[in-house]
């Protein structure tokens, strides 16, 4: 995949952060649709636009899932991705290099058409509103609109449509702290079928299969990870509101190997980065901003709804990516830097 995408696995997990406050306070509606994809098989067209500040990018696959957790996406755009196979099955993804005659086996980073809404629903619950807005229909099915309205800030961050009588959410667009689109996952079309054969989700007998460097590495909480990354790690002491530590591990970018610690308030993220090793920033496409986080220098970029700001402190690099706006960002650092 051409993106970083680092939310955690998507099937529920809220038991591990209070799924009994999550029950009493679950929209049926929206809990429906989240659970959906582990009782529902389907098949169909998807496309994924994202909304960039100076260009936009869409992706389009053939999907088809197998309640409970197998999935396979078949792309056909964009003509980097045109080709490529990606299966699923529970919690490891299999990526097929035709060119190459090899499967990359890695960790499923819940990204498509499984992950309605974000696993983290008791963190949903306490930090979004549902508000029900009408009908609509996409794919030629009935759907319900359900706008979750953050807490905090009294605006809409995410729009679904839920297939009223399957309960898959067909349709989820996302707005960014200014309350513009910046990305839509839908459904272009959809079936269900009575019956999806585990072949269709098999994989070629005469590929190689290689496993991803990190994929041994169990995710943990964020504070353990950090004692054990073997430098001067720090995690940030205050967190913007409604947001909670998820998860930690440790990743692999551009040949430099990263503590990464994962936040999360149910539907927005944001990460952060931590080496022993210098690495530099990439925004091709937007525009550097030089600032301070304390006495160090540091580089803030934004592109729509997503900003990532990067420092040294001379003897660790850090890099702050999220969908928190820089306000947040900045405090993050100070918090990380004090």
């Amino acid at each position: 995949m051409r993106r970083l995408s680092t939310p955690v696995v998507a099937v529920l997990v809220a038991a591990s952060l209070g799924f009994a406050t999550a029950k009493e306070n679950r929209d049926p509606l929206l809990f429906a649709a989240i659970v959906a994809p582990a009782n529902v098989s389907y098949a169909g067209v998807v496309q994924v636009v994202h909304i960039g500040s100076r260009a936009s990018e869409a992706d389009v696959y053939r999907v088809e899932h197998r309640a409970p957790d197998l999935t396979r996406r078949d792309y056909e755009a964009p003509a980097a991705l045109a080709g490529d196979t990606v299966v699923s099955k529970g919690d490891l993804t299999f990526s097929l290099d035709s060119p190459r005659h090899r499967i990359v086996e890695g960790r499923n980073d819940a990204v498509g058409d499984s992950r309605v809404l974000g696993s983290e629903y008791a963190l949903l619950s306490e930090n979004y509103r549902v508000v029900r807005r009408g009908d609509d229909t996409v794919a030629g099915r009935h759907t319900v609109d359900l706008a979750l309205i953050n807490k905090y800030s009294g605006r809409m961050t995410m729009l679904v449509r839920v297939d009223a009588a399957s309960k898959v959410a067909l349709d989820r667009q996302e707005f960014g702290p200014s309350g513009a689109l910046v990305s839509e996952t839908r459904f272009e079309q959809i079936r269900y079928p009575a019956q999806l054969t585990e072949a269709d989700f098999s994989l070629p007998k005469n590929f190689a299969v290689v496993r991803d460097p990190t994929l041994a590495e169990t995710p943990e909480q964020p504070d353990a990870v950090v004692t054990s990354a073997g430098f001067a790690a720090h995690a940030p002491r205050e967190l913007p509101e409604g947001f909670a530590p998820v998860e930690g591990d440790f990743v692999e970018l551009h040949g430099v190997r990263m503590l990464h610690l994962l936040y999360s308030d149910g539907i927005r993220t944001f990460s952060l980065f931590e080496s022993s090793r210098a690495s530099t920033l990439e925004a091709a496409t937007t525009q550097l901003q030089s600032m301070r986080i304390g006495d160090h220098s540091g580089e803030y970029a934004e592109d729509n709804a997503t900003g990532v700001l990067s420092w040294s402190d001379g003897s660790v690099q850090y890099t702050l990516v999220g969908e928190v706006g820089l306000v947040d960002l900045a405090h993050l650092a100070e918090s990380i830097t004090r």
